[in-house]
Parts: structure tokens; C-alpha cells; sequence
């Protein structure tokens, strides 16, 4: 989907999505918006796409319902994951299979550092 660089955010998009997230979790409107301390009638606009939440109530969203942001941004965002894995496994087929062999063991260093990080040890 083209976009405008100054394109807003799809209201609709996100509050369809903030609905459907928050009813797979079976929470009602009225708890998600207590715990994002706002109000009940404020959350239902957000549902509704007449409203959308400042940062703090969005982060706040996010970290309630366990949901990473741009799964609310997906239809405003220009970057697209999508892309950019398209994007290095062409530039990882350009390598010969020397390069490929150091390229893939410095990544996969990498991200088992990063996931080491992310959940660290819990014993």
C-alpha cells in the first residue's frame, strides 16, 4: 500500500484492531480502559476510529495487551518488514558461499546475543 510520507494514522485500522485484540484477550472495554487509566467512553471512540490515543495511552495499550505497536500500525507505516527481508535475502544471494558462511555465522551470533538479552537466564 503507497503512502504519502505526511499521511496519518488509519484510525479505522487501529481501533478495529485495539477491538479485536482486546476481545481475543477477553477484556472488556471498561477494565482496559481502567488500567490504561482513562476513561471507559475515551476507549470506545478509540474503537470506534472518532478518536486516537495520546503516546503514553498507547504504550500503555501496548504493554497491557502484550502487543508489539506496529501491529496497530501496519496500515500507516511506510517501512515494511516484509521489504526489507525481501531486500537482505537478495543481497545474501549476491554473496559467494565463503561470504554467505561468514555473513550467516556473525548473524546468527547476533541474534542469539540479542535473544540472550531479551529473555536472559531464569535459573
Amino acid at each position: 500500500m503507497a503512502m504519502d510520507a505526511s499521511a496519518e494514522m488509519d484510525k479505522g485500522a487501529f481501533g478495529k484492531r485495539l477491538f479485536t485484540i482486546r476481545r481475543e484477550q477477553q477484556m472488556t472495554s471498561n477494565r482496559l480502559a481502567e488500567l490504561c487509566e482513562v476513561n471507559p467512553s475515551f476507549l470506545r471512540q478509540i474503537e470506534s476510529a472518532s478518536r486516537l490515543p495520546s503516546l503514553p495511552v498507547f504504550v500503555r495499550i501496548c504493554n497491557l495487551l502484550h502487543v508489539a505497536p506496529n501491529c496497530f500500525l501496519v496500515d500507516s507505516l511506510l517501512w515494511d518488514e516484509g521489504d526489507e527481508i525481501a531486500n537482505l535475502n537478495q543481497r545474501l544471494r549476491a554473496l559467494s558461499p565463503r561470504q554467505l558462511r561468514t555473513v550467516l555465522s556473525t548473524t546468527n551470533a547476533l541474534i542469539d546475543d540479542q535473544l540472550e538479552i531479551e529473555e536472559p537466564d531464569t535459573k
